[in-house]
């Protein structure tokens, strides 16, 4: 995880340097990106993941300190925590999202091959040549599914940001494909801590389909200004 937080934040400070931005800010961000999203990723454990431990862990050092983790929770609570921060108290440059994106996906994806590595987030029983053996059985190892497309997501995202895309066209897409990629990736899922809910959806592809739907409302409503 360390490992993952210092890809992403090297690469960032390269990418505002190269593209001669003031990166004099960022790791202020970066601090404040890291606390809230460390704390939301705690939360959505908590409330879609623990189950009757919820109450055991609240209080556990361990647990607050140590794993358990839910991408999307850290997600969400670093999103809120950039919004707030850069077009409410204007501490950052909001069009300068888009140079934020590739730490993103690089440090996600060596998150997931630290869950590989870990065994934690496993894939359902499998059969194939590249099966893996984990809790008790051969699996998917949906974890390298995940992080070998998010390298793919990144290797596009830094064509874009070299292409010097609109800011909210590469956030957007990010959204976009990613959501796509963890619905897909969350069928070959067999650790049901994640959560399984309504037609046997996991909470993380409930979330998927609302960040898709909100990404295309937001291409689609920006794509209607520029028409103008």
């Amino acid at each position: 995880m360390g490992l993952a937080w210092g890809v992403g934040f090297y690469l960032t400070q390269f990418l505002f340097e190269k593209n001669h931005q003031d990166a004099t800010g960022l790791l202020k961000l970066f601090i404040g990106i890291f606390i809230t999203s460390w704390l939301g990723a705690k939360v959505f454990f908590l409330l879609f993941s623990s189950k009757h431990k919820v109450y055991q862990y609240i209080y556990a050092d361990y647990f607050w300190l140590g794993g358990g983790f839910v991408f999307y929770g850290g997600l969400i609570f670093g999103l809120v925590f950039y919004v707030i921060y850069s077009l409410w108290l204007k501490k950052f440059n909001f069009e300068e999202s888009y140079l934020l994106v590739p730490g993103l996906i690089f440090g996600h994806a060596v998150g997931r091959i630290g869950c590989f590595f870990t065994g934690c987030c496993y894939g359902s029983q499998c059969d194939l040549p590249w099966k893996v053996f984990m809790d008790g059985e051969y699996r998917h190892p949906v974890q390298l599914y995940e992080a070998f497309s998010l390298l793919i997501l990144g290797y596009f995202s830094l064509k874009w940001v070299q292409s010097r895309k609109q800011n909210l066209y590469v956030v957007t897409n990010y959204l976009i494909y990613y959501s796509i990629i963890r619905f897909i990736v969350e069928l070959f899922r067999g650790d049901e801590i994640r959560g399984i809910y309504w037609l046997s959806m996991s909470t993380s592809q409930f979330i998927s389909i609302g960040l898709l739907i909100t990404a295309l409302m937001v291409k689609l409503i920006r794509g209607k200004e520029g028409k103008k």
